[in-house]
This record gives structure tokens, sequence and C-alpha cells, in this order.
């Protein structure tokens, strides 16, 4: 028998607890349909790349390499900020068989941040990824487009840890207005709409009309006037090499930057809350009020090969009950607001990077007991057959053999089975610690259910302890008998 059924989730179109009977053929016709929608979800969110060029050609060159070697990317669109260059394509590419995807837009000024999103909103395809040039985005980026497609409506991105948990304090909460706005820097690697781009390009001219000297601190905007919470992967940041005969003067450096900053991020919350309060929709460029996401909020982490990702619904912060003001709480999204204390202090030692960082001796260990419907999960970013992978636990055998084990097509309708049960009775424990070793190899698993995208394992009743996972990962069939 198998019991289909959703988690629980604080998205409205999820929020169902039910749970129904289903037979294997029902499975099945399942599968197919998901399978369908995964091929039409990859075909209809072809991706472009933008790169921004200003003064260090040698990193855009990497890039521009980079990107087509993935084969990821129908389009590459790069942006030249520098008026005084004319780019041209023989300075950027030396592969005349990939010239037919790279397109060069000379800017007549340094439009900065907003440079993005113009040229986002040039893009043939209906998706934009950016990465400042700063950044080698090659250990995530196929975790990151898989994340995307799996919820396109949301601003999808990945920073480091600190970055992350400074985002998540930047967060605006007020249900009777429909706010539900949170930060997010894109330069890291990121990945939006083009109908995002440029519709807030409508908004910066509609909402900044006098104050001109902030279009330049558009990221600033981008994420809060979406009104929806970024879904942001924790990464360790690896830098591009740098070319010993460029140089390049930072945005930062610029007069006033700070203080231009700074207002920034207090006009970007103003102008939201303002329109939000006075239900404001006199126009086609007005800020969205509804949420239009698939996923309950989460925290993740992409696994050190990129080929899984893994995630929780237990957050470091409990961003949906802070409260907010707008007369008290403007400058919330400033430097003025950092990470600070023992609940930032723990999470930088046990956030979900821990999990899958191939160290042992490291764990994901939120800062707070089990509550029922907690879960950690495990993205392989498309359906798979044969799938066969490892959990290391730290938390307790009764915790453990409480949680309930689940796989999915979509990642909203889970599929439980009562074979499922047997797969914590056989942890291996670890010699040098008190940690068990999980084998879960889906072979073993109903012939119905060996094809899946994810795996949950969720809490069906609180507990008097966290979670604690120290090593997640894919393992092929040839090892299974070895370790």
């Amino acid at each position: 028998m198998f019991i289909i059924g959703v988690l629980n989730s604080n998205i409205d179109s999820t929020n169902d607890n039910r749970n129904y009977v289903i037979d294997a053929n029902e499975i099945f016709d399942a599968l197919k349909q998901a399978k369908i929608l995964e091929a039409e979800h990859e075909q209809q969110y072809q991706l472009t790349a933008i790169i921004l060029h200003w003064q260090r050609l040698s990193r855009v060159q990497l890039a521009v390499q980079h990107y087509v070697s993935t084969k990821y990317f129908k389009e590459i669109i790069v942006w030249n900020n520098n008026p005084e260059i004319n780019l041209t394509l023989n300075e950027i590419s030396t592969n005349s068989q990939s010239n037919g995807l790279i397109r060069i837009i000379n800017s007549k000024a340094n439009v900065n941040d907003e440079a993005k999103y113009q040229a986002c909103a040039e893009a043939k395809t209906l998706v934009c990824f950016y990465a400042d040039d700063d950044w080698n985005t090659s250990h995530y980026l196929r975790t990151l487009i898989a994340s995307f497609r799996s919820d396109p409506n949301v601003l999808h991105s990945a920073t480091n840890l600190v970055t992350y948990y400074n985002n998540m304090l930047w967060t605006f909460m007020d249900s009777r207005i429909d706010l539900h706005a949170g930060f997010s820097w894109i330069g890291c690697g990121s990945l939006f709409l083009r109908e995002h781009a440029q519709r807030h390009h409508q908004l910066l001219r509609m909402n900044l009309r006098n104050n001109p000297e902030l279009f330049a601190f558009s990221d600033l905007f981008f994420s809060i006037w979406l009104n929806d919470i970024p879904s942001q992967m924790i990464v360790d940041l690896v830098p591009l090499p740098k070319h010993i005969n460029e140089s390049d003067m930072p945005f930062s450096s610029t007069k006033n930057f700070y203080s231009l900053q700074h207002a920034s991020s207090v006009l970007a919350i103003r102008k939201l809350e303002y329109a939000l309060r006075l239900n404001q929709l006199t126009t086609n460029a007005s800020f969205p009020r509804k949420q239009n996401r698939r996923f309950p909020y989460s925290t993740k982490s992409p696994s050190s090969k990129d080929d899984f990702i893994f995630y929780s619904n237990v957050l470091p912060i409990d961003i949906e009950n802070i409260p907010f003001d707008i007369t008290l709480d403007s400058d919330r999204a400033t430097y003025r607001n950092v990470p600070l204390g023992p609940n930032y202090t723990h999470f930088v030692n046990y956030n979900t990077l821990k999990a899958v960082d191939n160290n042992e001796q490291t764990c994901w260990r939120p800062n707070g007991f089990v509550k029922k419907g907690d879960f950690f999960a495990i993205d392989f970013l498309r359906i798979q057959s044969h799938t066969v992978f490892s959990l290391i636990i730290g938390h307790s055998e009764q915790l453990q053999s409480s949680l309930k084990m689940r796989v999915s097509f979509d990642g909203i309708w889970w599929i439980s089975h009562r074979s499922f049960k047997h797969f914590f009775m056989n942890g291996n424990r670890m010699p040098t610690t008190n940690f068990q070793r999980f084998v879960i190899d889906s072979r073993q698993f109903p012939s119905e259910l060996q094809s899946f995208r994810y795996v949950v394992f969720n809490a069906t009743q609180a507990s008097n302890e966290p979670f604690q996972v120290c090593d997640a990962q894919i393992i092929n069939s040839f090892n299974v008998n070895r370790k």
C-alpha cells in the first residue's frame, strides 16, 4: 500500500495535510506526467548568461569560456559598461563555433548595477543567469539551475554563509498588507525571470524619478521589490584569479557610496510598504502582492560535486515572526543590522554546508529541538532511477526511527511505503564517533518507486533533541558493499 500526501508548508497552495491511498498504476502515471513536465520546464526555461564588462577583460574572457563549455546557455550577453571602449567579439572569444551564442552590447554610459537588468531585458530566453566576474560558479551552477527550474517564479541565488545569515535578517513580513519581502545579493550567481528584470526596469523609472543617483544601486531594490523570499543556497565561494596587468577601481570607492547605499536600502522597503498599504495597482509595473512560489522557505546547500541539494525547512532565523513596523524598521536591510550573538555563532558552525563538505566530523545541526513537521531532504536535481546514497546521522536512533521517509517526483506530493521503515534498522555505527551511517539503495524500493527526484525525512512528532546530519553523499552501486 502506498500513501501519498504533502508536507506541512507555510505557502497556502500546499498547506494541505491530507493523505491518500493510491495504487501502483496511479504512481506510474504520476511518474510519467512528472517526467514530461520536467522536460517541458527544461525547454521552457532556457538560459541567457549575463556578463558585465568594465575594465577586466581577462575575467570576461574566462566567464565566456566557462559558460560556453557548460552548454547550459542558449545565449551569452556581454554588456560593456565602459563607454571608452568598443568591445568586439574578437576580443572576447577565440572559438568561432561559439560566436553565434555571444552578443555584445556597448553601453553609451556606465550604468553600474542597472546594466544587469537592462541586459536581461534584452535576452532571447525567459531566464537570465548573472554572476560578478569575481567568482568561479562552476561548483554550484548545475544545482542552482535545477533549483530555479523547480520553482521559477522565485529569485534563486548563491552566497556564503555570513551573507546568507545577514540576508535572512533583512526580511520584512506583514500579512495585513501582503508584505513578504527578503533580500539577496545576486553577484555570486543568480537566476531570475526576464519578465522580473523588465518589470524592475520599469519600477526603477517610476519610483526613482526624484533620485536618479540611486539607479546605480539597482541590486538593493531588485530582490525587495519582488516581494518574495529569495531561494538562497549557502556555498563556499571561490574567487577567479586576477590578471596581474589589470586594475579596477571598485564601485565602493566612488564618492558617497556608503551613504547612497544606505539610502537605497531604506527607500526600497519604504516604497514597497507604502504601495502595498495603499493597495496601489494603477499601472502594469506595480509591485506584486501574491507569492507564486511552489515550495516553503528552506535553507540549503549543494553537494561538493554539484550533483544534489541538501535542504531543510528548519531555518536559522524564524523570519515569519520577526515583527515589522515601517516607522521603526525601515533601516533593517542596512549594515546597521549585521549578524551577532550566539545564534549566529551556532549557525556558522552547524549550517547545511556541514552536511555536504565530505567531512564526517562536521555536522548540520539546527539550533533548536525538532518540532512536528520539521524535515531534511535531498533534491537529486531531476528524476533518476536506481539512486544509491548514504547519510551519516548524529542524532539518536530514537529520533531517526521516528522519522517518516518519503519520495517525490516533484517536491510537492510525497509518497511513503511501509518497506521504507527497514532502512532505518540497518545503520552501521561509525568506529570513531557515536554516529550511524545508513546506505539507502532505491533498487530495494518497490518497483513503482525506484525512480524519483526528492527524498525527505519528516518528523511526525516533536523531539527533545535537534536534527544532526554529518554527511550526505551519492554513491554508486560498485561501492555499496565496500563501505
